[in-house]
């Protein structure tokens, strides 16, 4: 699969569980965007990255591996730091939705990554 039309796929799939989400609980609506946005973000950078390090030097992909594993947690350390410091708001449905979208984009990534090495 292109890596174009993956990255599509994964996009419209954490929009639309957003709004599916959203429209049962309007009320947490902010919460669940912050909690779903940051990994998919991530997500998608991480993916082109590793495509385009792929093509180039397909045995160089385990160090960019590693580094982008320490990039995205001090990422996501600071945006944790970012959200609970300067945002007022429930912090349980943030915490569920950036779990649960992190955890599928991270299997989708590993999905997307047995592909490219087919």
């Amino acid at each position: 699969m292109p890596t174009v039309q993956f990255l599509i796929y994964i996009s419209v799939f954490c929009i639309g569980t957003w709004g599916l989400i959203v429209g049962g609980l309007e009320q947490f609506a902010k919460e669940i965007f912050l909690g779903m946005i940051a990994p998919l973000i991530v997500g998608i950078i991480s993916i082109l990255v590793l495509s385009e390090k792929n093509k180039k030097n397909p045995g160089n992909v385990t160090n960019v591996l590693i580094q982008s594993f320490a990039g995205k947690m001090i990422f996501y350390a600071l945006y944790f730091i970012y959200i609970f410091t300067f945002y007022t708001f429930n912090p349980l449905p943030f915490v569920i939705s950036f779990v649960s979208y992190f955890v599928t984009l991270h299997i989708c990534e590993a999905l997307f990554l047995r592909s490219i090495f087919n």
